[in-house]
């Protein structure tokens, strides 16, 4: 009788388990967001020494804030340190920002996601924003982006036109 009712038992988590939610999916996808970024009226090739999709969880007071944050964790950097930049003189680029892709993103809500790029030879100072992620077309208002634990969330389009560029948050 006892070993009927643990075989029944064992049966009984089996299903249960077997059914759990599959929205849930494995726990080893990676979390991020994944889209495209748009680029208008590029500048001359010599103007621009490096470009990357940084994540934000704190916005930079000022471009030399760029690097501690880096440092502090408190910003993430795509594609990551040690590897190729975004492309340039490109009309655009599909990008999937993980945290399988070498970098530093955490599943957090990112206030400030926007294309940096490097106009000057000072790696700590010569930074300055080239797009902006905002939910509204046209618009240079910062709109979140949450990184949720085990989803890629897709459709994130950054658009950077350097015949008008965001503001620097910094001013």
């Amino acid at each position: 009788m006892m070993g009927r009712m643990r075989a029944g038992l064992a049966l009984t988590a089996l299903v249960a388990l077997s059914s759990c939610n599959e929205e849930l999916g494995p726990v080893h996808d990676p979390s991020g967001f994944s889209g495209v970024i748009r680029f208008h009226n590029w500048p001359p090739a010599d103007s621009i020494r490096e470009m990357r999709l940084v994540a934000f969880l704190v916005a930079p007071t000022d471009s030399a804030g760029i690097i501690p944050l880096l440092i502090a964790g408190q910003a993430a950097v795509f594609p990551p340190i040690g590897q190729d930049y975004l492309p340039t003189l490109v009309d655009s680029v599909t990008f999937e920002f993980t945290t399988d892709s070498g970098t530093n993103l955490q599943v957090s809500e990112y206030p400030y996601v926007a294309v940096m790029y490097q106009y000057g030879p000072n790696i700590l100072h010569d930074w300055r924003p080239a797009g902006v992620y905002s939910g509204r077309s046209g618009s240079f208002d910062p709109s979140p982006v949450r990184v949720l634990l085990h989803r890629v969330t897709p459709g994130i389009v950054i658009d950077v036109d350097f015949a008008n560029l965001p503001p620097i948050p910094w001013r």
